[in-house]
């Protein structure tokens, strides 16, 4: 049976289980947190696949994955949870190829890849100072315990990086492609806790992606779950503290009900107030016998104009992206949700052929994913993501990164501090 696409099935479990709504990676580990403590528990999935926006699809011998995503090794709470040997991850190099005034600079971690160290230092993205002050920020932001980031004073990123000190020319050519490249957000709006945390994650361990797509860390995170305890293609119409109606009508008993789903269908769920915007990106899809670049670094657009926001080559880093004698190019544009594909497609080319030449013409487009809510804002002060939340409303629990910082590290966190939740308010009742 194919784990990421589970057909529907009927369920015979107790009335005093835990629905979770959503099979994201939160919904995935609360699950396995719950079954560690042999709580029954049923997993509602609108979609007809697990994984919430990590999905992957296969095209033509070429693995797609929806949108952007790396894995970030360094995360803790991903090193206790997944097993990244059976996952196969394969590591970009430790840096990034950025764009300024028409040509590429590479800017790489001069420890971990002292053969980029002489163009590093010739990037003209700042001052000798600002190279200090990096080396300065790297070793404040690695020591002692990394949550105890979120309990520094807040700030837009923006304004950290002016109060340490950074020239407007290293801020503009690298922290702003930087943070846009990963966090979505080209003005560094974002907390600077936030953005603290990324530049020490960063640091300290590989950006990878899994051999078979990033649909593969969910389903690794299924695979110890019960199967039929997992519906897919049932979406919740509505919640109670006692329950559950799904769209079709059918209602569902239960003695908690856990929402990990997006933003905007747990407010809808939960009948609160709409959450804080979201950050949408456009990912295009290419094949061409030629990369247009040849090593393993993620392209950042450090121009100050132009559609895209980022290039990277996932068959340079994972050869099994792509059939023998192709390569898979992977192009980001942020926002933008307005320009319909044939023109976003369009324009991609166009600019893209100023970056590479005329070769450009003759990649054949794959497929175009637009992600309304790749990722929610960040905007300071960012709550403590560590912290355990209590319940919403009786019996109803909210978890994931809506709740949370955006990123792969806390949908797991949020998801096991959720169930701990609930173990803690069912105990008197067990």
């Amino acid at each position: 049976m194919n784990l990421a696409v589970i057909r529907e099935m009927n369920m015979n479990l107790p009335d005093k289980k835990v629905i979770i709504v959503g099979a994201g990676l939160a919904g995935l580990a609360c699950a396995r947190r719950l079954m560690e403590d042999d709580i029954p528990f049923i997993i509602l999935e609108a979609d007809r696949r697990i994984g919430g926006r990590l999905k992957t699809d296969t095209i033509d011998g070429f693995i797609l994955n929806h949108g952007f995503h790396v894995l970030q090794t360094a995360y803790p709470e991903a090193r206790r949870v997944l097993n990244y040997d059976r996952l196969g991850l394969k590591p970009f190099a430790p840096g990034a190829i950025i764009r300024i005034d028409g040509r590429f600079h590479r800017i790489a971690d001069p420890w971990r890849h002292p053969r980029d160290l002489w163009s590093t230092l010739a990037a003209p993205i700042g001052t000798m100072g600002d190279r200090l002050r990096i080396a300065r920020l790297a070793l404040n932001v690695r020591r002692g315990n990394p949550y105890r980031i979120f309990e520094k004073p807040d700030m837009p990123t923006m304004e950290f990086l002016r109060s340490k000190g950074f020239s407007k020319k290293i801020i503009d050519r690298f922290f702003k492609p930087f943070f846009a490249g990963v966090c979505l957000d080209p003005d560094i709006e974002a907390s600077s806790r936030v953005f603290q945390y990324i530049f020490r994650i960063f640091s300290e361990g590989d950006v990878s992606l899994p051999d078979e797509g990033m649909a593969a860390i969910a389903d690794q995170l299924m695979q110890d779950l019960p199967i039929d305890r997992i519906r897919t293609s049932s979406r919740v119409e509505s919640i109670h503290p006692g329950g559950v109606v799904l769209e079709s009508g059918k209602a569902i008993d239960g003695c908690a009900v856990v929402l990990a789903t997006e933003g905007p269908e747990t407010a809808r769920l939960a009948g609160t107030a709409k959450p804080g915007g979201s950050r949408g990106e456009i990912c295009l899809y290419f094949a061409a016998k030629q990369p247009p670049v040849d090593d393993p670094y993620l392209v950042l657009n450090a121009e100050g104009r132009g559609l895209v926001n980022s290039l990277t080559v996932p068959s340079i880093v994972a050869r099994n992206y792509a059939p023998a004698g192709q390569h898979l190019i992977s192009v980001v544009v942020i926002g933008r949700l307005n320009i319909d594909d044939r023109s976003v497609e369009a324009d991609v080319r166009e600019e893209l052929t100023q970056w590479f030449g005329p070769e450009v013409n003759d990649w054949c487009h794959l497929k175009t994913y637009r992600i309304v809510h790749a990722l929610p804002e960040q905007p300071p002060p960012m709550p403590d993501p560590t912290v355990r939340s209590a319940a919403k409303k009786t019996g109803i629990y909210v978890c994931g990164e809506y709740g949370s910082v955006p990123g792969i590290q806390w949908a797991l966190l949020s998801g096991h501090q959720t169930a701990e939740q609930v173990l803690k308010d069912l105990e008197p009742h067990r």
